[in-house]
């Protein structure tokens, strides 16, 4: 979706004497060809010698032998110096390389001329030309040196950097994985989990990867490198029609050196949500899912584009992404594309919304989250032509998998807890300052309805309300909160789901909020008759959650086209029942008991001594458990 160019120079200017164009060129093929086979072999295959592949991952699973809590943060620390080291070495051989291949090519290309030199077939060259040409070349051998030098460096740097994290773990007890490239968690797994994390966790991040292929580079003698790889993967496990599993696979891009014209670039978003199928913007440069590019082959003079130096995600919104659950696909996606498989930094990324979705009710999180320090940007914001320095485009929503539609009837409902999931979670709670956050002392029940307005008929209404709410209020040493999330913006939402440790609600994609929850929790999704999907069965499946379903039997009743649900209240006790007798036993509780409590039983738990007056339990002697016989 670029105008790509392989950034080739104009054509020369017609006219001019053979010494005053060939001549120059011919000397230099000459001179480049005695540098290219004279220079040291260090030199010559700097890139060998240097190895980039290894690393280690910013977020090692790290366990305590006897070290102190300190010193796995300075190990973690550690582990972070060391791979952004590696990422600078990365970027370091990438243009080292293009200048070898650049050193090389004008070696090929004038071999032939090189015999000819030696025969005396080529006439003499003015020695104020060949000063000039050996000072333009000398300086490109520094260049060279400088970046062997540089790379050489980083290298060392990234050795005292391991042998420095190393040190630490041997003297602290603090014992780390096996140091290895890959993002996936290196623990023993059975079949099934390793299938598991290949379907839905950092697995399929390290398959995704592999897939690179190249689709466009630029020549050696170009103005800038310049070059577009594409990373196809087909998830096998999802069923293949629509939109759910395109024949040739999912694919996202990334770019270097990229120019787009935002003249050519049409379409922007309004006031309302765009009909399905038109929530892209019209590009003539490319087709939906990437399976197409346009090129260009001319650099416009620098006056005519400005430059964008930020790494630059193109994030075009799928359907319904004012929905957490459809928007979380895209979120997932661009998670996994920017973080796991190409290791940007979301501290220097630039996103920009590059569709026709209006901002949203998730604004705030993909800009918290996603972009930190660069205000979120529109197509709309950039004119005429620009060069993107590191420019990627979007893994799109149906490649999710978040959807347990696409994964066939059987077998999808045996993976949980997907690492892809986890370090998802934790990156978005921790940008909201929401990850290290004390679990509830005692089951804090949060129980979300969904009101109608004047702006929106929104449907799945529980039609009784107060009667759950009564069920509730029996409960002994309980706390509880009822909200409407849709009346709250994503901060408050996130910061009232993190504090509880169960959550209530009737499908919806509110329930998508399971994944930041405590870290020990259980979702209570209240069916309706009419309604046999399974996405919030899955998202608890893959966030480490507990999942207790109920379903209603009487039929809903409707308002125009919103459903208001009949809940039976004897069922939803004995599900809320379930729910906090397993909550209480979280953390460090001990109170074996669930909804309704003896007083005896909750006494034997100090740790519900400051809460007594709090939650309007009445106090008592604890049981006696002393041994009878």
């Amino acid at each position: 979706a670029a105008e790509a160019g392989t950034m080739r120079r104009g054509k020369a200017s017609k006219g001019g004497s053979f010494w005053s164009t060939t001549a120059p060129l011919l000397l230099a093929g000459l001179l480049t060809l005695y540098i290219f086979y004279r220079l040291p072999a260090a030199e010559h295959h700097g890139s060998a010698a240097v190895d980039i592949r290894g690393g280690v991952s910013p977020e090692l699973a790290l366990s305590s032998a006897g070290g102190s809590a300190a010193l796995a943060e300075l190990l973690h620390a550690q582990n972070q110096t060391i791979w952004d080291l590696r990422l600078r070495l990365e970027e370091s051989q990438r243009l080292y390389e293009h200048k070898l291949q650049q050193s090389a090519s004008d070696t090929d290309h004038y071999k032939d001329l090189y015999a000819s030199v030696k025969s005396g077939s080529l006439a003499e060259v003015s020695n104020d030309v060949v000063h000039s040409l050996k000072v333009k070349l000398e300086q490109a051998q520094s260049e060279l040196a400088s970046s062997h030098a540089a790379m050489s460096d980083m290298s060392q740097a990234h050795a005292a950097a391991q042998a420095q994290a190393q040190a630490v773990v041997s003297t602290s007890g603090v014992v780390s994985p096996p140091q290895s490239s890959k993002s996936s968690y290196g623990m023993a797994r059975s079949s099934l989990d390793q299938e598991c994390e290949d379907k839905f966790g950092l697995g399929l991040s390290d398959l995704w990867r592999d897939t690179k292929e190249e689709w466009c580079r630029s020549p050696p003698h170009a103005e800038m490198p310049s070059d577009i790889q594409c990373y196809p993967y087909v998830q096998a496990h999802k069923r293949g029609g629509g939109r759910r599993g395109a024949p040739g696979g999912d694919m996202f891009c990334e770019g270097h050196n990229i120019f787009i014209d935002f003249d050519k670039v049409k379409g922007g978003h309004s006031g309302s949500k765009p009909a399905l199928g038109q929530q892209y913007l019209d590009f003539q440069h490319a087709i939906r899912q990437m399976k197409g590019f346009s090129f260009s082959a001319t650099v416009p003079p620098a006056s005519e584009y400005k430059v964008e130096d930020s790494p630059t995600y193109l994030l075009a919104r799928d359907e319904d992404c004012e929905n957490l659950f459809h928007f979380s696909a895209d979120l997932i996606n661009m998670f996994n594309v920017a973080k796991m498989i190409l290791r940007l930094d979301f501290s220097r990324l630039q996103v920009v919304l590059f569709d026709k979705h209006i901002n949203g009710p998730f604004h705030e999180l993909i800009q918290v989250a996603f972009s930190p320090n660069r205000p979120l940007k529109r197509a709309a914001d950039y004119r005429g032509k620009v060069l993107f320095k590191h420019v990627v485009w979007h893994l799109e929503s149906p490649a999710g998998i978040v959807f347990p539609k696409v994964g066939g009837d059987r077998g999808l409902m045996r993976c949980r807890q997907s690492s892809l999931w986890h370090e998802f979670r934790a990156h978005v709670l921790g940008a909201f300052d929401l990850w290290n956050i004390a679990p509830p002392a005692i089951p804090t029940i949060l129980i979300s309805f969904r009101r109608r307005s004047g702006a929106k008929n929104v449907g799945r209404v529980i039609a009784n309300e107060n009667d759950l709410i009564g069920v509730i209020k029996e409960g002994h040493m309980v706390k509880h909160q009822e909200v409407d999330l849709g009346t709250m913006g994503f901060r408050q939402q996130l910061e009232t789901i993190r504090r509880s440790n169960i959550y209530v609600g009737a499908h919806g994609a509110g329930l998508m909020h399971v994944m930041f929850l405590a870290e020990e929790a259980v979702l209570i999704e209240i069916h309706p008759h009419y309604r046999l999907d399974r996405h919030f069965r899955l998202a608890s499946r893959m966030a480490g959650k507990i999942y207790m379903p109920m379903r209603t039997t009487q039929r809903v009743t409707c308002q125009g086209t919103s459903d208001s649900i009949p809940v039976d209240p004897a069922e939803f006790r004995r599900a809320l029942d379930g729910a906090v007798r397993i909550a209480r036993s979280f953390d460090d509780g001990a109170s074996e008991c669930g909804l309704t409590c003896d007083s005896k039983i909750l006494a034997l738990d100090k740790g519900n001594d400051p809460l007594y007056s709090e939650t309007n339990t009445q106090r008592s002697q604890p049981l006696d458990t002393r041994f009878p016989c």
